[in-house]
């Protein structure tokens, strides 16, 4: 995937910074910006020096990850049409997250699956709940790029502030796809998911009368959507909002491995992109001496 923001050693002019795409970095917007909390680069050792395997059988897994959000939907649709709604709005948390955490692997690519693959399950489960899963693409792969000087789309909820936080909260995935629709490579596909976005949203609102499901389950979605923002934001791994001298906060908890599907362990994800979230508990006891370098901020958790 094409370079969306590059970091150069040419001087910064009233103009901005140019990057590879030849955009600057002045028309970023200032919401998107990276500031004191995104993660820059840290030293951790290289995954091949821990000795520790952590890529090997991820066939099935990559199976049952695709799959979960299928089935979630589903069970979710199976209740709601028997009238089951207590079980259907428990489905409906499952169903984004698991949706999410695909995703997720999937636009890192830690999953073993062939390019093409990653595309089509990139659009289809991005679908599932609305979501442009190429916006997504564009924008989580910046948040990953180390530098103080580039954008982070991603990182600006974590900045606002608790009175802004609702409003901030229900911007957050438009503004997301909006700016992938802007930067990624793959304008068309991010144009036809957001399309899909469109047509379910009317389709809803059509069949409200006639079946509320459609619309009872899109507002689900965005009911978990919103508390998606606000726990990156003021969430575990912003030390619950608190301002903190150091980005480096890291998570211990065994709860909130299930509650947040296996997200919660952000500062070793940021260090080991590749590798599969529910593996990186196995690189814990290797990488500890690195991390305890860090000026670390431990947040413990059920």
């Amino acid at each position: 995937m094409p370079t969306i923001f590059a970091r150069t050693t040419n001087s910064t002019t009233a103009a901005g910074t140019a990057n590879s795409t030849g955009r600057s970095t002045a028309d970023v917007p200032a919401w998107a910006r990276r500031s004191h909390r995104a993660l820059d680069h840290f030293a951790m050792p290289r995954l091949a020096d821990l000795g520790i395997e952590v890529m090997d059988d991820l066939r099935a897994a990559a199976y049952l990850l695709i799959a979960r959000p299928i089935v979630s939907v589903l069970a979710f649709a199976a209740a709601a049409a028997q009238g089951w709604w207590p079980l259907a709005i428990a489905l409906g948390w499952l169903v984004y997250g698991s949706t999410l955490t695909a995703v997720h692997h999937l636009i890192h690519g830690s999953l073993g699956l062939r390019p093409r693959t990653r595309r089509f399950w990139l659009t289809v489960l991005g679908c599932l709940v609305v979501e442009s899963g190429h916006a997504l693409q564009t924008t989580h792969l910046a948040h990953h790029r180390a530098g103080a000087d580039l954008p982070d789309p991603e990182g600006y909820i974590e900045n606002v502030s608790w009175l802004g936080l609702p409003l901030g909260a229900l911007r957050f995935r438009y503004r997301l796809m909006l700016w992938g629709l802007r930067y990624s490579p793959r304008r068309r596909r991010v144009l036809f998911e957001l399309g899909v976005h469109a047509v379910l949203h009317l389709a809803s609102l059509a069949l409200l009368p006639i079946n509320p499901i459609l619309w009872v389950y899109l507002t689900i979605i965005h009911v978990a959507s919103f508390a998606f923002a606000v726990l990156a934001g003021k969430g575990p791994q912003t030390n619950w909002g608190r301002a903190v001298d150091t980005p480096f906060v890291r998570v211990h908890t065994r709860l909130g491995q299930i509650l947040f599907f296996s997200h919660d362990l952000h500062l070793e994800h940021h260090a080991y992109p590749k590798v599969p979230l529910f593996r990186l508990r196995r690189l814990r006891e290797g990488i500890e001496p690195a991390l305890q370098q860090l000026d670390l901020i431990d947040v413990e958790m059920i």
